[in-house]
């Protein structure tokens, strides 16, 4: 069986103040990367979804959004794939400087 290798992208902003609308275009070229990565590999776009802000140890938290791609490859390309996960990840950070991103990487076996 061929493994997939998925990528848990976690993007925090932690301004309240910030609204849904401004919260999603200023993150969308970001989730454009992504996508445009899935896209290399099959047609279904990644899984994104969006928070509104609540309050957790009673601090307001502000809009947060939650991408996950998930690709199945051989080994072998798994291992650039997960080089290319990191590097997208990076790019995010650098192109988000005001947001908390967070990144899980994982390789899953199916049996």
């Amino acid at each position: 069986m061929v493994p997939a290798y998925a990528l848990t992208v976690d993007i925090i902003f932690d301004n309240p103040n910030l609204g849904e609308i401004e919260f999603r275009e200023t993150i969308s070229p970001c989730l454009i990367y992504l996508d445009a990565l899935k896209g290399a590999f099959d047609k279904k776009p990644c899984d994104v979804s969006f928070y509104p802000p609540d309050i957790r140890n009673g601090k307001t938290t502000g809009w947060s959004a939650r991408c996950v791609l998930m690709i199945s490859v051989g080994k072998d390309r798994g291992e650039y794939l997960t080089q290319l996960y990191q590097a997208i990840v990076r790019l995010i950070v650098l192109e988000l400087p005001d947001f908390e991103v967070r990144a899980e990487f994982a390789k899953l076996n199916f049996s």
